[in-house]
C-alpha cells in the first residue's frame, strides 16, 4: 500500500509540490511560534517570590550633606511614621535595584576554581517582612546580623541549585561575593525583572554593604492593607514630603509596573500568535482548495476503483494517505533544520523546548491536514460509479 502510495505521488509530484511547500511554511512557522512560547509559559508558571499585588515602589530624595548616622536615623524615622498610616502593613527601604524597575546589578567571582555569578540587590532588615519571601532555609538577616564580624547575605534557591546542588545547607557558609559574606539565610525563588524573566541566581546584601559604596538607600516598598493601595498614595506622599522637607517624591503602583516589565514578551507574542493563526487559517483554506480541485480531476479514477468493488472507506483512506505521505515529506525535512537548533545550541533556550515545539508543530499539522483532506475524500469516495463513468 505505501509503495502504492509512493508511486502515485511521484506521478503526481508536480501538483504535489504546492502542498509539500504549504506544510514545510506552516511546519517552520509553528516550530517557532510554539517554542517561543513553551519557553515563555514555563517561565512565567515559574514564582516570583515575593507579593506585589498591594505594594507601592517609592522614591525619595534625602539631603545629600546627610553623614552616615543621619541617615540611619532618617531611614528609622521615615519608615516608623509610615507605619502610624491606618493603611499601611510593612515598610521597607531597598537599594537602586527595584523589583519590576529595569535595573540590573550583576557580580561575578571564581575563588571557589569556579565562575560563581549572581544578580545583586540591597535591602534592609524588614524586606522579608515586607515582601512576604518564603524560605527553605535560615532566615533573614537582622540588625544585629550586619554588626556581626562577617556581613550577612541570602541568596535564592537558583543560587543554591546552580552552584551547591549537593550542599546540605548554606546557612553559616562563608561566600567570596563583593568580600567575604555570610549566608544567613536561601529563599525559595525571586526573580525581579518580570515574570518571563529566569530564574537566575541572586544575592541580597544588607543596606551596610550599601552604605560603604557611599549611596544610601532612597526606595522603599510600602505594602498596604489589601484594597487600600490607592488611597493610600495621596496621605504617604504627604507625609513624605513633610518627613524629607523635598516635594521631589515619585510613588508607583508595582502591580502596574510588572505588567509594564511583561510588556516587551506579552506583545510580540501576542503579534506571533495572531500573525500565525491567520497563516494556518489561509493554509487550510488553500490545502482545502488543492484537495478538492486535485479529487475532483480523478472523478474517473474514483469510479472505476469503486466499480471495481473499493469500498467508500477505501477511496477515503487512499486520498487522506497521499495527503499524509506529501505532509509526511514536508515535516522531516522541517524536522531535520529544526533539530540542529538545540544540537548546534544556537540559541540560549534548553532543548528540550525546541523537541516540544517540534512535537507540538508536528501534531498541530497532522491534525490540519487530515481534517482538510476528509472531507473532499469524504465527498469523493460517495461518488457513484455509474454516474461518474457515465460522465467520461
Amino acid at each position: 500500500m505505501l509503495s502504492h502510495l509512493l508511486k502515485l505521488m511521484w506521478n503526481k509530484r508536480r501538483a504535489n509540490v504546492l502542498i509539500f511547500v504549504e506544510i514545510l511554511l506552516a511546519f517552520v512557522v509553528l516550530f517557532g511560534v510554539y517554542t517561543f512560547t513553551i519557553y515563555n509559559y514555563d517561565r512565567y508558571r515559574s514564582p516570583l517570590g515575593f507579593s506585589y499585588e498591594h505594594s507601592l515602589g517609592v522614591r525619595v530624595d534625602l539631603d545629600d550633606q546627610l553623614d552616615s548616622a543621619a541617615v540611619v536615623e532618617a531611614h528609622r524615622r521615615i519608615r516608623t511614621e509610615l507605619l502610624e498610616l491606618p493603611d499601611v502593613a510593612a515598610v521597607t527601604w531597598i537599594g537602586p535595584v527595584n523589583p519590576f524597575g529595569g535595573g540590573t546589578w550583576r557580580t561575578s567571582n571564581d575563588e571557589y576554581g569556579f565562575l560563581i555569578t549572581t544578580l545583586m540587590m540591597f535591602a534592609d532588615e524588614h524586606f522579608a517582612e515586607t515582601a512576604e519571601l518564603d524560605f527553605r532555609e535560615g532566615g533573614w538577616y537582622t540588625e544585629a546580623d550586619q554588626h556581626a564580624k562577617y556581613p550577612p547575605i541570602v541568596v535564592n534557591g537558583a543560587f543554591k541549585d546552580e552552584y551547591f546542588p549537593q550542599a546540605e545547607t548554606l546557612v553559616d557558609t562563608l561566600l567570596p561575593i563583593n568580600g567575604l559574606h555570610r549566608v544567613v539565610g536561601v529563599v525559595d525563588a525571586f526573580k525581579y525583572q518580570s515574570n518571563f524573566a529566569e530564574n537566575q541566581p541572586l544575592t541580597f546584601f544588607s543596606h551596610a554593604d550599601q552604605d560603604r559604596g557611599g549611596e544610601p538607600f532612597e526606595m522603599l516598598i510600602v505594602r498596604t492593607h489589601p484594597g487600600r493601595t490607592a488611597a493610600v498614595q495621596e496621605p504617604l506622599y504627604r507625609r513624605l514630603v513633610d518627613l524629607t522637607k523635598n516635594t521631589d517624591v515619585v510613588i508607583w503602583s508595582m502591580a502596574e509596573d510588572r505588567i509594564k516589565a511583561n510588556r516587551p514578551v506579552v506583545i510580540p507574542l501576542i503579534i506571533m500568535l495572531v500573525i500565525s493563526g491567520f497563516l494556518l487559517i489561509n493554509i487550510a483554506l488553500g490545502l482545502f482548495g488543492v484537495l478538492f480541485t486535485q479529487i475532483s480531476h480523478r472523478r474517473a479514477e474514483i469510479g472505476l476503483r469503486k466499480a471495481l468493488g473499493a469500498t467508500p472507506g477505501e477511496v477515503t483512506a487512499q486520498f487522506v494517505g497521499e495527503v499524509l505521505v506529501v505532509t509526511a515529506a514536508g515535516l522531516l525535512l522541517g524536522t531535520f533544520f529544526a533539530v540542529q537548533l538545540p544540537l548546534l545550541e544556537l540559541l540560549p533556550i534548553p532543548a528540550k523546548y525546541f523537541y516540544l515545539g517540534i512535537m507540538a508543530s508536528v501534531l498541530t499539522i497532522l491534525l490540519i491536514v487530515t481534517a482538510c483532506a476528509f472531507l473532499p475524500s469524504r465527498q469523493a469516495a460517495g461518488l457513484h460509479p455509474a454516474h461518474v463513468l457515465h460522465e467520461e
